[in-house]
């Protein structure tokens, strides 16, 4: 008798241990559920009312109706945005984090400006860029040190410098077939996500008119491209005049970049090849303001007034026709922190409030080749949360009312505790 009392004892003590085991593992676990009021899972589908976002190891991996306060064995943590609209993170696909222009600026202020610039893009609820074009390697240290949770910022696929042709003081020229390979090469060798190549002179140029000249010899693009194919880089066009863009568009270019002057041919080719179009609309607002000061000289303000003239229509126009168009704000020759204004001045030329959310969501992330993990609020995503005070779909300005950000599972704004 004594033995089995002995015996039980030590089944009872086992199986005490086992279910404190057992519960240190499922106490182990833990998991966020956001209580999202009106939730935007896809941009384009009707919005869900009170639902529950399930997130774990920043990603979501559940979405259900109703408001839940229990998952299954894990602790929970609650985010009650229950009278916010929720959405996934938006994304800018033109930006210039790391440039700091000017008299006695060096690698010091670039730095310092890409720090600030992400940080603010991250708190208007961007959480992806695509960065463009910068004024060294610092792009690149940035990404990394994001990336690693030092500094507080967008995710970034940076570009690095922009190719473009002539004797460039940051040697990123593109001057004959081997001088554009070799530059290419250069480019992905230091990290480039993407290529950015200057198909045609600068906005601020009168060059850059409709009937402007390309800057590129075929042979001299033909090399970049192929470089760019052989690591599996895409390569995006910074073109304002008709034929510069009609050039780059042979060649297999993944998106096209201003596209002030795209015609029906170029619009036609880029529906049957699924190019993207980042018009940079934002930049309407820099040169209206330009415009109504009238202190440049009468030739240029003509210039900018074409680009006014045409701009808003021919966008609405490709719209229209089917162009593929992603959000790019052109942030750093607009202010950074204000990439809310692409999306609005989107609805203010005719789109759908809708259509121009997507734009900065799904289409943006189709882009940069990362639909299975971003750009909408489904199982299996990363997540990329955000909450704005009102509804963008009624009133488009409410974007800017961005009061949570949550980038891979992590709140850098809003509640936290």
């Amino acid at each position: 008798m004594r033995k089995l009392i002995i015996f039980c004892q030590i089944y009872i003590c086992a199986f005490s241990i086992g279910l404190a085991q057992d519960g240190e593992k499922q106490e182990s676990r833990s998991v966020t559920i956001i209580q999202a009021g009106t939730l935007m899972a896809v941009a384009g589908e009707k919005p869900l009312k009170e639902q529950s976002i399930v997130i774990e190891d920043g990603k979501i991996i559940d979405v259900l109706p109703s408001y839940l306060s229990t998952y299954e064995d894990a602790g929970v943590k609650l985010i009650d945005l229950k009278d916010k609209f929720v959405m996934a993170g938006l994304m800018d696909m033109h930006v210039h984090l790391a440039m700091a222009g000017g008299p006695g600026k060096d690698s010091g202020d670039v730095a310092l400006a890409g720090v600030k610039n992400a940080y603010k893009t991250l708190m208007i609820g961007f959480t992806t860029v695509r960065d463009l074009g910068a004024t060294d390697d610092t792009i690149f240290k940035l990404r990394k040190d994001i990336n690693s949770g030092d500094i507080i910022g967008p995710r970034i696929l940076a570009a690095g410098q922009i190719i473009g042709v002539g004797g460039r003081s940051d040697g990123k020229e593109c001057n004959g077939v081997e001088s554009c390979r070799k530059t290419t090469r250069d480019m992905i060798s230091h990290g480039a996500d993407w290529i950015k190549i200057y198909a045609s002179c600068s906005g601020g140029l009168l060059c850059s008119n409709k009937d402007g000249p390309s800057v590129f010899f075929d042979d001299e693009i033909g090399a970049i491209m192929d470089v760019a194919r052989k690591y599996k880089i895409k390569v995006a066009a910074h073109t304002h005049p008709r034929d510069s863009a009609l050039q780059v568009l042979k060649y297999g270019v993944s998106s096209i970049e201003h596209g002030s002057y795209i015609n029906d041919e170029a619009m036609e080719i880029m529906i049957r090849e699924g190019v993207y179009y980042v018009p940079t609309v934002s930049v309407m607002d820099l040169l209206e303001d330009v415009v109504a000061k009238g202190e440049n000289p009468p030739e240029m303000l003509a210039h900018d007034q074409a680009f006014l003239d045409n701009n808003p229509g021919n966008i609405f126009k490709a719209y229209k026709k089917g162009v593929k168009i992603a959000t790019g704000t052109d942030a750093g020759v607009v202010p950074h922190g204000k990439n809310y204004r692409e999306v609005e001045r989107f609805v203010e030329l005719g789109m759908t409030n809708a259509d121009a959310l997507k734009a900065g969501t799904i289409n943006s992330a189709e882009l940069i080749d990362m639909s299975d993990r971003l750009g909408t609020i489904e199982k299996g995503k990363i997540a990329d949360i955000i909450a704005v005070i009102g509804n963008p779909l009624e009133q488009i300005k409410d974007i800017e009312n961005v009061t949570f950000v949550m980038k891979e599972g992590r709140i850098y704004k809003g509640t936290k505790d």
